[in-house]
């Protein structure tokens, strides 16, 4: 008895705590973000059980053959959290992650929102999930 239960702590504490979703691509270039002045995508994390989490991967890209300045990456939202490497500039081609992390606490729908803010507008990441018990 003892044996099974060493092996049934032993399997769950090895099981992720999180689980990463597949990677998401937002690719800009200066002069869409001057003429377009905001951009809107959507990401849905799904089910995700409550005290748990589950992140996304967001990179952003520069097609252009400019430099881009990005004046900052921010999140919103009860239940999501962000870590970003992106710099101040992104120079053509070069892309930098952003790693979101929804972590509901209880039962129900979350929304929040990413966005990066550049000087003549941004690019926006609505961000959707459901905090579930199992």
């Amino acid at each position: 008895m003892k044996l099974l239960l060493s092996i049934f702590l032993a399997a769950s504490l090895s099981l992720p705590l999180s689980a990463g979703a597949e990677p998401m691509e937002v690719t800009v270039t200066p002069s869409t973000i001057e003429t377009q002045s905001h951009q809107y995508y959507y990401y849905n994390f799904g089910s995700v059980r409550v005290n748990w989490s589950q992140y996304a991967d967001i990179y952003l890209r520069n097609t252009g053959h400019e430099p881009l300045y990005v004046r900052g990456v921010y999140i919103s939202g009860a239940a999501f959290w962000a870590w970003s490497q992106c710099p101040n500039y992104l120079y053509p081609g070069q892309s930098c992650l952003t790693r979101v992390e929804f972590r509901p606490w209880y039962e129900g729908y979350f929304n929040g929102a990413l966005r990066f803010a550049f000087p003549n507008g941004s690019i926006v990441v609505e961000l959707y999930g459901w905090g579930v018990r199992w």
